[in-house]
């Protein structure tokens, strides 16, 4: 026994190498273990924290809209518009994902948004006021009319002076957003065929946002991917209104890619593009990074809308199938083919990165990129939406047609009708979570690495310090006892 280690020392070091291999391990590939967590916790399943905050939103959700008011609407077009931006009018929104359908064969879930907004006091402006706008209905049937022969096209302009028709509209701003307003026209719209109207629905009040409130069909339906499938990301748009390509546009333009907004990739870089598909638009936009900062402790990258996803096709080859009709100016999207055939363009507010030519043609616009850009600012490694500003504003085309008397004399040009500003903002208990979450991707593999190196020196020292035997080799000097001899031996010796 003399020398060897104790069974517990050996015992207890075997122990501690497991560990500290094990340490080791976990630490060289921290990144793709707390991957792995994440997938499992931001998945979308029945029941999971993620599917709950998914499906009934807790952070605040605002939309502030901006109408513009045109002040010298009796001088035109001898003078250009004056447009004075009243507002915001702030509403509060509150969402909930409705008629969820789980698939599990190709692991998606299918639903329909339900929204309902809510004036709200913070308001700059009453629902009261009143405000001068292009009228939208008369710009929309003269644009149907654009294709149609010399008869049919005085007929219009004949029906338009006997309804009463004006190149303006003044109505309170409750009117012009949810509740709507009466219109001889809608009731004619009614009688003619689907080819006449672009296939509109037909309606009995005109709004921005009539019949929008309340309702689960404003976004359509939409599928989307859970993120329980190795390799796939939750909330990846597969289908919208049943199908999986988008019917208005062909080749590239077609396909539906991107999020829906509410889960974005991780390991964002600042060479990474965000794709997110707005219904609103009918299309994905691609948002490039603009700038990095810091919010409530966290690290996160700015991702705006790219110049070129508003551009037309002259300037960016690659957007050529997008364009469906008059594409004219740089910087606005043609959304005329998704809404009904009404001459409805798309651009950032104020016009910004947009063709000067179309802010030279009123008066009142001052594009800001601190008031007016499109983004996203997300924490990179978690790829959560720490602050969303989803800006959008709203033009219609007009332009001179010498057969129908109230655009006879019209300049061709895009008129500013309103610009939108859907706003969300982290809070502040979630981004004490993130911070916490942040900490442990950071530094999880270093406290492994720790770890494993203080387990290895116990191993060390369990193996090599071992203690002496409490028998030791006797040493000079030291008394040691023999047996006595007896007289006989004593004899034998000295022979």
């Amino acid at each position: 026994m003399r020398g060897r280690t104790p069974r517990w020392r050996c015992v207890f070091a075997v122990v501690c190498a497991l560990l500290a291999a094990a340490g080791i391990a976990i630490s060289l590939t921290w990144g793709r273990v707390f991957d792995s967590v994440v997938a499992r916790q931001v998945a979308l399943v029945p029941g999971s924290r993620s599917f709950r905050e998914w499906e009934a939103p807790s952070v605040p959700l605002f939309m502030d809209v901006y109408l513009f008011n045109w002040t010298n609407s009796e001088n035109f077009p001898e003078e250009k518009p004056n447009l004075v931006q009243l507002g915001p009018y702030r509403f509060k929104e509150h969402r909930q994902h409705v008629n969820v359908t789980w698939h599990v064969n190709n692991g998606s879930v299918a639903y329909r948004t339900l929204r309902s907004w809510h004036f709200h006091p913070s308001s700059n402006g009453s629902l009261d006021d009143n405000v001068t706008m292009l009228n939208i209905i008369a710009a929309s049937a003269i644009y149907s009319a654009r294709g149609w022969g010399f008869l049919e096209q005085k007929m219009l302009s004949m029906s338009l002076a006997m309804f009463g028709q004006h190149m303006v509209v003044s109505k309170p701003a409750r009117e012009l957003l949810f509740e709507g307003y009466e219109d001889a026209l809608l009731d004619v719209a009614k009688t003619l065929p689907a080819s006449a109207t672009g296939g509109a629905p037909p309606v009995d009040r005109f709004g921005l946002f009539y019949e929008r409130n309340n309702s689960i069909s404003t976004d359509g339906y939409m599928e989307v991917s859970t993120g329980v499938e190795s390799g796939t990301l939750p909330g990846q748009v597969l289908r919208w209104n049943y199908q999986d390509y988008l019917p208005y546009y062909t080749e590239e333009c077609a396909k539906l890619k991107g999020s829906a907004g509410e889960f974005l990739p991780r390991d964002l870089t600042e060479r990474s593009t965000v794709t997110v598909f707005v219904p609103d638009l009918c299309r994905s936009i691609q948002l490039t990074h603009k700038l990095s900062g810091e919010f409530g402790g966290l690290p996160y990258h700015r991702y705006s809308v790219a110049p070129e996803s508003f551009d037309n096709s002259t300037s960016s080859h690659h957007n050529t199938c997008f364009c469906n009709g008059d594409c004219s100016w740089g910087g606005v999207m043609n959304v005329s083919a998704c809404r009904y055939g009404s001459p409805s363009f798309i651009s950032l507010p104020h016009f910004l990165h947009a063709d000067p030519a179309l802010a030279a043609a009123v008066s009142g616009l001052q594009p800001d990129d601190d008031k007016h850009s499109f983004y996203f600012s997300v924490e990179p490694k978690l790829g959560v939406p720490l602050e969303v500003a989803a800006r959008f504003q709203l033009n219609v085309l007009i332009e001179p047609n010498p057969n129908i008397a109230l655009y006879e004399k019209v300049p061709k040009m895009l008129f500013p009708i309103f610009w939108v500003e859907q706003s969300v903002q982290t809070e502040a208990s979630i981004i004490e979570e993130l911070v916490y979450a942040r900490a442990i991707l950071d530094w999880g593999a270093t406290v492994c690495a720790c770890a494993a190196l203080l387990l290895l020196v116990l191993v060390a020292l369990a193996t090599c310090c071992v203690p002496r035997h409490k028998y030791a080799h006797p040493t000079e000097g030291a008394i040691i006892s023999e047996k006595p001899k007896d007289e006989a031996e004593m004899k034998l010796n000295n022979l």
